[in-house]
């Protein structure tokens, strides 16, 4: 039996399955996972192709995401800015990597001290521009970490982490889940649009 902890966290971990993972996953192929939204959506592009003034991911990687950290920075500030919108490959490599390192890290019970570089690394690995390589390294990724979630316990879960940039181990696994869910939320907000202009059938959000 899980610590108090842990079982609520995979409870909310099932609840994202559920009412949003199952939704965004089901049946995505690669023509949904490149659709642009609307011209000048921030997409997933070979390396030196990026249309943004800034791209992210591994600096070794052949592929890179793109992103303008000016207008998020004026976001972040509270300024008048019109942020695009994502392409779902831009959405899913953003949090792809994040749920199986995050097992990886004594958090939950693993070999990888948390630091801020290790925390870096969820957000600017390697970018993945297939469906099912995507996809597959996001669901890995995520069993892996419901397993190890089945042996961590409440002290681990509140135990201070000064290196990680959220410090307190329930914390920082509570900020990354919220990630996985509201992007997620997000891809299925594009799936919509793809299936609505090109007539796709969609599945509904269960109730």
């Amino acid at each position: 039996m899980t610590d108090k902890r842990a079982d609520l966290f995979l409870t909310w971990m099932g609840l994202i399955d559920s009412y949003t993972l199952d939704r965004a996953r089901k049946d995505l192929i690669q023509d949904e996972l490149d659709f642009e939204p609307h011209p000048g959506a921030w997409g997933i592009r070979p390396r030196g192709e990026q249309r943004t003034k800034h791209a992210g991911g591994d600096d070794s990687g052949q592929w890179v995401v793109e992103c303008d950290w000016d207008l998020a920075t004026d976001e972040f500030d509270g300024k008048p800015v019109l942020m695009p919108m994502t392409t779902i490959n831009w959405l899913l490599n953003h949090f792809g990597a994040a749920p199986g390192l995050f097992a990886e890290l004594e958090i939950v019970g693993g070999p990888t001290t948390p630091t801020r570089e290790i925390y870096g690394r969820m957000w600017g690995h390697t970018i993945i521009p297939t469906v099912d390589e995507g996809l597959a390294r996001f669901n890995d990724g995520w069993a892996a970490l419901k397993e190890a979630l089945k042996n961590t316990t409440d002290e681990m879960l509140e135990r201070d982490y000064p290196g990680h940039p959220w410090g307190r181990g329930d914390h920082a696994l509570a900020a990354m889940l919220n990630e996985v869910s509201h992007h997620g939320t997000q891809i299925c907000m594009v799936r919509d649009i793809y299936a609505n202009r090109y007539g796709r059938t969609r599945q509904r959000c269960p109730a």
